[in-house]
């Protein structure tokens, strides 16, 4: 049988883009490859090793994170790499709408300074209860859902929001997950994402979940939309949340240098407002016209909730209050 091709460090870097340095951290932190050892003693990498290391690069190169993709194997590292390929060369829509849930993403995607487009982030929210009631308000076309477990509950959950929305496209974000119930998500239509996905990550995420065909069957009502009376519609859609609860809570709690109580009378207008609208977002209604009332007070509800962020944010500004 014929001795297998190898090829030493030098020769690798050569082939692949990476420099020494960086094949051996991935090596030694990472476990990407592990090379073998030559009758002198050095340090030798099979052609597979080579290709692997190549599929790495491009798709680090891309944005991909190589902790989370260190340990695929040569054959789902080119799934990734023909998926990315497929989604360049496809027309990107004008605009995205997408609903963030979770307990990391929300602040990495209030803190990015890249460009998402063609994503418009229309809510993005850690608590729950907040992110129901604004579903009812925004048309969103993917929704992004976080959790720490992929577990059984996980995607009943995330079902219900997109039932809520009337998305028909999702991405899970998690953290473990046994690949059984990664596939079953998989099959189903929703795009996995493993790992701390940054806003890069999550943007290739959304576009994939965006262009796959619908798998999920889902029916809701369009945003905004109300039965009966025409008096109680609401105008557009109110503008996504701009402060978090712990930062509504450290401006009402906030010394002002003038002295001036607004920053902390309008954190509590926030905090008041928005309770409201979870409240009438999930208010039991008696028949349609009674459903579209409460759809009423709900929109106008969050816009004078949107009003009053607004101010509260310039207040905050002009005072140079952190928050």
């Amino acid at each position: 049988m014929a001795e297998q091709q190898t090829y030493g460090i030098g020769a690798v870097a050569r082939l692949t883009g990476l420099s020494d340095h960086t094949i051996r951290v991935w090596e030694r932190r990472y476990d990407a490859v592990v090379a073998e050892r030559a009758a002198n003693g050095r340090r030798v990498y099979t052609a597979e090793d080579v290709e692997k290391l190549g599929l790495l690069k491009a798709l680090t190169d891309r944005g991909l994170s190589i902790g989370r993709i260190a340990n695929e194997t040569i054959d789902a590292l080119r799934e990734h790499l023909e998926s990315m390929a497929e989604l360049a060369a496809t027309p990107l829509p004008e605009e995205i709408r997408v609903a963030v849930l979770g307990d990391y993403l929300p602040s990495k995607v209030k803190n990015y300074a890249g460009d998402a487009v063609p994503l418009r982030f229309v809510i993005v929210e850690t608590n729950a209860d907040r992110f129901v009631a604004d579903l009812g308000q925004q048309a969103v076309d993917v929704l992004v859902y976080e959790a720490a477990v992929l577990d059984a509950e996980a995607p009943k959950i995330l079902r219900a929001f997109m039932r809520t929305s009337g998305a028909r496209k999702a991405v899970f974000v998690y953290g473990f997950g046994n690949s059984r119930d990664v596939e079953s998500l998989r099959d189903s239509g929703v795009v996995p994402l493993r790992g701390a996905a940054g806003v890069d990550e999550l943007r290739a995420a959304v576009l994939k979940a965006y262009e796959a065909p619908s798998k999920l069957r889902v029916s809701a009502a369009p945003a905004g939309s109300a039965s009966g009376s025409s008096e109680w519609l609401v105008d557009g859609a109110p503008a996504p949340r701009i402060f978090t609860r712990e930062q509504l809570s450290a401006l009402a709690n906030t010394a002002s240098s003038i002295d001036c109580e607004c920053p902390r009378n309008l954190a509590q207008l926030v905090v008041d407002l928005t309770a409201f609208e979870v409240y009438s977002a999930n208010c039991a209604s008696r028949n349609d016209d009674d459903a579209a009332l409460h759809r009423y007070l709900h929109g106008t509800t969050a816009h004078a909730r949107a009003l009053i962020e607004e101010a509260l944010d310039r207040v905050a500004r002009a005072e140079g209050l952190k928050y």
